[in-house]
């Protein structure tokens, strides 16, 4: 199964549903974060400090995307990033569950294993 640039690049940014796997989860993720800073020095550099606010919204957008995807590869729903809300302890769970845990196997309600998609390789 081939995926599109679309679907592999710019889809995690996008939509709120499927699942995201731990590596390009980590990955897209420091993508977003170095786009967002080059941009933020250049337009800080370019039309001055306050027109860096219009980056933020798609900031947060992105970053709420692969979080909630990557929820989804734990079987866990959008709402768990409501635990980001309390002190330390929310964004410690979070950072461990979306970057250091591996998500569920197997199919759940978000669709199927990405891993396990193309684990038949070697079946001859």
């Amino acid at each position: 199964m081939s995926l599109s640039f679309r679907q592999m690049y710019l889809a995690p940014y996008v939509f709120l549903s499927g699942r995201l796997q731990r590596s390009r989860f980590n990955w897209l993720l420091l993508v977003l974060i170095v786009v967002f800073v080059v941009l933020f020095v250049f337009i800080d550099a370019t039309f001055g400090h306050p027109q860096t606010l219009v980056l933020y919204p798609f900031l947060a957008w992105g970053a709420l995307a692969l979080s909630t995807q990557r929820l989804h590869d734990h079987g866990k729903s959008m709402a768990w990033l409501l635990l980001l809300l309390i002190p330390v302890f929310g964004p410690l769970w979070c950072f461990i569950t979306l970057c250091c845990r591996a998500g569920s196997s197997g199919e759940n309600q978000y669709g199927e294993d990405l891993l396990s998609c193309h684990a038949d390789y070697l079946t001859v």
